[in-house]
């Protein structure tokens, strides 16, 4: 192979996720008919055609990309060709792995279907990769509330239990032609009392013959002992279905009347209560914050107002839930309305919040600056290899010693072997150290940046798990003084709320010259930011 050819081995990545987000992307095939196009154009060498069908949202669960990974530090290829940067990646972890192959050399470039990216193209690729990530937070989003207004409506937005079948064309689940009345046939028998969990299983196999809901990978079995129980407990059959911590009216035809259902609870657990039971409300800090005097958790309580008018309004209202042995807590009975601490938390927010200009900006400046330090660290590197070198050739001199006879005594030779071995490891594990620090510092600052873009539209979202997460981004140990919310804020992201509004000001006035603009941010944002982190993220 010559030496051309050499700098050219390209490996070529496909991936089609099995998830409706990746649904309108290019096939396979196609991605890698159109990428061995792109190469010979190029004039890359593809060494290996490698290809997977798994979700790049979440790092650590792509086997192939993975030994891809590890092959490229081996080595074995220096180029990538992918259809796109999405296919390598949707989070910042796998990103900046990537990232960091490029800045250190030992990726020379990644070739899409577009565009190159190599170690200059740092910023362009940071941004992408985090637009990628922030894809698939955005999808979730949507398709979360997608399914939680079909659920409001009455339609099932799951999978239809056994019995039933989803109507593909008609969106809508209807009654399966076979097991419907066979499903039946079990609640029908179940209901007289007289069968026990375990010979209704055997009934439900040998008898009626019900199997699970076939699918291309799963299903076509028969029920086991829990699938039965969990069939006679799901209140699907009655008409109405779980969702989200609601009961929902079904649009479905039910397999048996309410009153049945509860007798069959009764059936299965004769402690059963047959009177509805209140809906559980979601109280958006449940377990997150405690009072301030006693560590207790923090509770809420439905309070009634009858207005003028004759309406009764319901308010939430926050306190402490208890007292600790022995001391009496002075918060136990102040009351605050849980809107009061949303806005709380809103205010803190905001605090931490910037806006997409100055997050552009900010992420180009940190990178510029991390190229500075990531030069002294190859200092630091250089100087670790020449004295891991030197403890080489020591060991390599003792076992000369040994072998030409100058050391006699094995003892001694082993407990001095075995000390510079100690050494040299020692060693490699401070250059790995020093190698990494600088990536974890700038995924460290992503990911903080990216959390001062989008927090405040996550936690203004109708999604309560989403509000919860920005909540224990936002703060540890949050304690609720009386009628005030004790933050305790990650120490990243203080210098946000120190620093932000004078560089936004200085944003602001530098708006007419754009060059200006960047030149006076990134300057402030290193002065006042970067240099304060602790370099032990």
């Amino acid at each position: 192979m010559n030496k051309l050819n050499q700098n050219k081995r390209a490996v070529l990545y496909a991936r089609k996720s099995t998830e409706s987000e990746d649904k309108q992307v290019q096939s396979i095939d196609d991605q890698i008919r159109i990428m061995k196009e792109v190469a010979r154009d190029e004039g890359l060498q593809i060494v290996d055609t490698l290809s997977e069908s798994k979700s790049a949202k979440a790092p650590g669960v792509r086997p192939v990309f993975k030994q891809m990974m590890r092959d490229i530090e081996d080595g074995k290829y220096n180029i990538i060709l992918a259809w796109d940067t999405s296919r390598l990646s949707r989070n910042p972890k796998d990103g900046g792995d990537l990232q960091w192959l490029l800045d250190s050399g030992v990726l020379s470039g990644i070739r899409t279907h577009e565009k190159w990216y190599r170690d200059n193209d740092e910023l362009l690729f940071t941004i992408e990769n985090s637009m990628n990530s922030r894809f698939i937070k955005e999808l979730k989003a949507k398709v979360t509330r997608g399914m939680d207004s079909k659920a409001s409506k009455g339609d099932y937005p799951g999978m239809a239990p056994v019995g039933y079948t989803n109507d593909r064309l008609e969106r809508k689940i209807v009654k399966d032609p076979i097991m419907f009345d066979r499903v039946a046939e079990l609640w029908r028998k179940a209901l007289t009392g007289t069968y026990t969990v375990a010979e209704l299983t055997r009934i439900a196999d040998k008898e009626l013959m019900i199997r699970t809901t076939q699918t291309k990978k799963r299903g076509g079995v028969p029920l086991c002992h829990n699938g039965v129980r969990s069939l006679l407990k799901n209140p699907f059959y009655m008409g109405k279905f779980k969702w989200g911590g609601k009961i929902y009216s079904g649009n479905h035809p039910p397999m048996i009347s309410e009153s049945q259902f509860e007798q069959m609870q009764k059936i299965l657990d004769p402690k059963h209560a047959t009177r509805p039971k209140n809906e559980l409300y979601q109280f958006l800090l449940r377990g997150m914050l405690k009072c301030s005097e006693c560590g207790y958790a923090i509770v809420t309580e439905k309070k009634f107002k009858k207005l003028k008018d004759g309406t009764v309004k319901e308010y939430h209202y926050c306190h402490c839930s208890g007292r600790k042995q022995g001391v009496k807590c002075k918060n136990h009975e102040i009351y605050i309305r849980e809107e009061d601490l949303v806005k709380q938390i809103k205010d803190e927010l905001c605090r931490y919040t910037i806006d997409e200009d100055f997050y552009k900006i900010a992420i180009e400046a940190l990178a510029e600056e991390d190229e500075i330090e990531v030069a002294k660290q190859d200092e630091k590197i250089a100087s670790i290899n020449k004295r891991i070198a030197d403890k080489t050739n020591e060991l390599n001199n003792l076992r000369r010693a040994v072998y030409k006879g100058i050391i006699d005594d094995h003892a001694f030779f082993l407990a001095e072997q075995k000390n510079i071995e100690d050494e040299i490891r020692k060693l490699e594990a401070d250059r790995k150290g020093i190698q990494t620090a600088a990536y974890n510092w700038r995924d460290k600052a992503n990911d903080i940046f990216m959390f001062a873009r989008y927090a405040k539209e996550d936690f203004d979202s109708d999604d309560l798990e989403r509000k919860r997460a920005v909540i224990k981004r936002l703060g540890a140990d949050l304690r609720l003084d009386g009628r005030t919310i004790q933050f305790t804020p990650v120490k990243y992201l203080v210098p946000i709320a120190e620093t932000y509004p004078e560089l936004k000001q200085q944003f602001e006035l530098a708006r007419t010259d754009s060059q200006q603009m960047k030149k006076d941010l990134k300057e402030g944002l290193i002065s006042e930011w970067y240099t304060r982190h602790d370099s032990n993220v």
